[in-house]
């Protein structure tokens, strides 16, 4: 399975090891788009794919949902249950390994990846995948960040190429989503873009032309946000989908 992911299992733990265990900055795009589309609950039990260190999941939890979830990194089975659980959250399972080799014979009133199905050449079977876990009547949702929108892949292609390899372009297409959802049997909710214009980079080394360019790209982003409001395939900083089992 190795030839299809864009990341390794070594990649994935060597990026975890100075994490801290906090809840996503307030009014960050994904977390507004969890509560927008996803309804609270007292009994509901929700997992999220590629879940260290926690961030979103904890919107969940904000929601009502018992929480679990599956990544690479050892201590997803460990501190992220144990931080989950002194934040007051409800939590179930969670499992250190790989997804592909993940059999879980439960199934969750919410399923849910952010940044996850782009980092593999067969993003279609992480999507069945993903929507094997949905109980009948749960949601499934996904998300990834919009490099292939026009504006979005010319800023990563300059100033973020490194990090922009690891991401599998194709994969960032809501619509094609929505269409293997559909014929599995979901109603898609919402699929697009949104998140408004947005630009973040690697820690790619640049050289001083660059560096200075970057320099004023990240301080026009809060001015241009502020004037460009709606959303769009070309600018806007993620894809997402929501999708209902039927």
């Amino acid at each position: 399975m190795e030839d299809v992911k864009l990341t390794t299992k070594e990649y994935r733990q060597s990026n975890s090891e100075s994490v801290i265990f906090k809840r996503q900055e307030a009014g960050h795009g994904i977390d507004i788009f969890i509560q927008r589309h996803i309804p609270p609950t007292t009994a509901g039990t929700a997992i999220e794919i590629g879940s260290f260190p926690g961030s979103h999941l904890s919107t969940f939890g904000d929601l009502g949902y018992e929480l679990n979830g599956i990544d690479f990194c050892p201590d997803n089975a460990v501190g992220l249950p144990k931080w989950l659980k002194h934040e007051g959250f409800k939590t179930g399972d969670f499992w250190d390994g790989d997804f592909f080799e993940f059999n879980c014979e439960r199934q969750f009133d919410v399923v849910s990846s952010f940044g996850f199905i782009e980092h593999f050449l067969n993003y279609e079977e992480v999507i069945g995948r993903h929507a094997g876990l949905v109980k009948k009547g749960g949601y499934l949702l996904i998300t990834t960040p919009n490099f292939r929108g026009s504006v979005q892949h010319f800023l990563h292609k300059h100033f973020d190429k490194e990090n922009l390899a690891l991401h599998n372009v194709e994969s960032m297409q809501p619509d094609k989503w929505a269409e293997q959802l559909k014929q599995s049997g979901f109603e898609i909710l919402y699929n697009g873009y949104f998140g408004g214009f947005w630009f973040w980079a690697g820690a790619e080394k640049h050289p001083f032309f660059k560096r200075k360019l970057l320099w004023v790209i990240h301080r026009l982003v809060p001015r241009i946000r502020k004037m460009i409001k709606s959303d769009s395939s070309a600018l806007s900083a993620y894809c997402g989908i929501v999708a209902r089992k039927l």
